[in-house]
């Protein structure tokens, strides 16, 4: 989308959304993309804000503008949310769901993936905080579960190096501060199309010999489906031969991986004191206190900054020994846990925390030259 060119579609806009923060990246548990609305419409402006809100629809009724794009999934939890859409309160998300769909207003919601996905947010974000970041932050996976997984397949000599930018292009081959990972030998493969096939080499019923590459490369765990899709979109054959394998070591401690973790792990590029560092989270995140606990660092080199609920990555932050780390909850034991591993927790407030998710989006509105308003509401304040 070029500065003069026509507003597109909302599904034109959807796909390039998608292309930097794919659906498939979300938790498996989320509600994202597209929940409400018809995305064949001409687009004419989009309203950006955290929750859905009678605030965020009335102001898109306001602009005239037809796309919502929020953080927080309004069909939620995944198969146990809304199940009709039935006119009550005002405030109802339902009803606010309903209203949309009858005044042609769509709503889409970018949750975990982008999280996970929208690395340019992270990198201004420390940026703003006056640090460099070095590193995602992730959960332990549950038991039986990886962080990775290993791709191979078998590619035609002279298709191999498309396909495995293809692959490289979305994520693919990103360990710690390298991408473009991979690793490939020649060898022989062969086949023999039946009734039915149409072989891109030789004839069907004949057995073929083709030289080949075995590529292999790692990608994120939950990216199945987008590696897959890409592989095929990529390679010449009719029928792909791959394998995906389970990698059992954990990712390396560095590096802003794509797709991986969230938030960030940041080094300050030159150390404060706490009170001066206080000031500059209270500055960048538009909060005027915040909770903490009464262990405080006397000087801040390395922070981690993780969006929303934080209390299960208090243990990781301790492994990159951070002396600060930002967040929006963590409850009373994530911060006595973090206090005895010596890490100060700044607990901004849920909402508070994903204020980055405001600018960014709007960020790239800007970018492609959309028209945009951001609603920044806060859920909870102090009195």
């Amino acid at each position: 989308m070029s500065k003069k060119s026509i507003l597109p579609t909302i599904q034109k806009l959807i796909e390039v959304i998608e292309m930097r923060i794919p659906t498939a990246c979300a938790e498996s548990w989320d509600a994202v993309g597209l929940v409400c609305g018809d995305p064949s419409k001409k687009l004419t402006g989009v309203v950006i804000g955290v929750d859905l809100t009678e605030a965020l629809f009335e102001t898109a009724l306001k602009k005239k503008a037809n796309l919502i794009v929020i953080h927080h999934p309004p069909l939620f939890p995944k198969g146990r949310g809304i199940t009709r859409l039935v006119k009550g309160r005002d405030s109802d998300l339902n009803t606010i769901l309903l209203k949309a769909y009858e005044k042609n207003i769509s709503i889409y919601v970018a949750h975990t993936n982008f999280d996970r996905c929208a690395l340019d947010g992270m990198i201004a974000l420390a940026d703003d905080l006056g640090a460099e970041a070095i590193a995602r932050v992730w959960e332990s996976p549950e038991e039986g579960e990886t962080l990775l997984k290993k791709l191979v397949t078998y590619v035609p000599v002279e298709q191999f190096e498309s396909v495995r930018d293809a692959l490289f292009g979305i994520g693919c081959g990103h360990i710690g501060n390298y991408d473009s990972c991979g690793f490939a030998i020649g060898g022989m493969g062969s086949f023999r199309g039946l009734k039915g096939s149409k072989p891109t080499i030789g004839k069907v019923g004949e057995l073929e010999q083709v030289e080949e590459i075995r590529f292999e490369t790692l990608f994120i765990a939950g990216m199945e489906k987008v590696v897959i899709e890409t592989l095929r979109d990529a390679h010449p054959y009719e029928e792909v031969a791959f394998d995906i394998y389970s990698i059992e070591q954990d990712p390396g401690m560095k590096g802003m991986v794509w797709g991986l973790g969230y938030g960030f792990v940041a080094e300050l590029k030159k150390p404060v004191s706490y009170a001066e560092f206080v000031k500059r989270v209270k500055k960048v995140f538009h909060v005027n206190a915040f909770l903490t606990h009464q262990f405080e660092p006397k000087q801040v080199r390395k922070i981690a900054f993780t969006p929303g609920k934080g209390s299960s990555f208090v243990r990781s932050v301790g492994k990159h020994q951070v002396d600060v780390y930002i967040t929006g909850e963590v409850g009373y034991h994530g911060s006595l846990e973090a206090a005895r591993s010596g890490v100060n927790v700044m607990e901004l407030g849920h909402r508070e925390s994903e204020h980055y998710f405001l600018k960014t989006i709007a960020y790239w509105c800007q970018e492609w030259d959309l028209p945009h308003t951001v609603i920044d509401e806060r859920t909870q304040r102090i009195v």
